[in-house]
């Protein structure tokens, strides 16, 4: 089978699993859920806004950077382009409206933590030793999330491991498939 196959097939199994114990799957989730959105809320005093715009624009550089390292290219030498979005690109991926991320791109750059590239477009600041202002600051966020993500890893895995595996798989209802987030 194709390694692909094999991942969607896993995929399937542990949504499946995850559907039989529905009450426990949704309350570690939430759990997980509400502790970082509340602890994200307090990092940007309620503006969540901010944080998604962030957000992408360290993703489409995370992505890029990723994606140069597999296939050998030097992450430093990646055009700007590559390592940028437009206020337009986040409108339309967030539904944030042009004018709202033009002014989050603009509180953003007060801090430091991103700049405006030549054509318009946005990327994350980084400092000459490599580092994110962003990433520095935001530091003490970061870390408490990775422990949010060990421990819901943890409680998840244990839901997986609960459950017989083998047997067939029951497919989602067509209402319950879950559309891949604009690339």
């Amino acid at each position: 089978m194709h390694p692909r196959g094999k991942a969607s097939q896993r995929v399937e199994e542990v949504r499946a699993v995850f559907a039989a114990d529905y009450l426990t799957y949704q309350y570690c989730f939430v759990e997980f859920f509400l502790e970082h959105l509340s602890d994200i809320s307090r990092a940007f005093r309620g503006d969540l806004q901010t944080l998604i715009v962030l957000a992408l624009i360290g993703q489409v550089q995370m992505r890029a950077m990723r994606q140069a390292a597999t296939t050998g290219q030097d992450p430093c030498l990646l055009p700007p382009e590559r390592l940028s979005i437009s206020a337009s690109r986040i409108a339309d991926v967030t539904g944030i409206p042009r004018q709202t991320v033009r002014r989050k791109f603009a509180a953003l750059e007060r801090k430091g933590w991103v700049m405006r590239t030549e054509t318009g477009a946005y990327r994350l600041a980084m400092r000459d030793d490599g580092n994110a202002p962003a990433r520095i600051d935001l530091e003490m966020l970061d870390r408490r999330a990775m422990v949010r993500v060990a421990r819901l890893f943890r409680d998840l895995e244990a839901i997986v491991a609960a459950q017989p595996r083998g047997g067939p798989v029951p497919r989602p209802a067509q209402d319950e498939q879950v559309a891949s987030p604009p690339t």
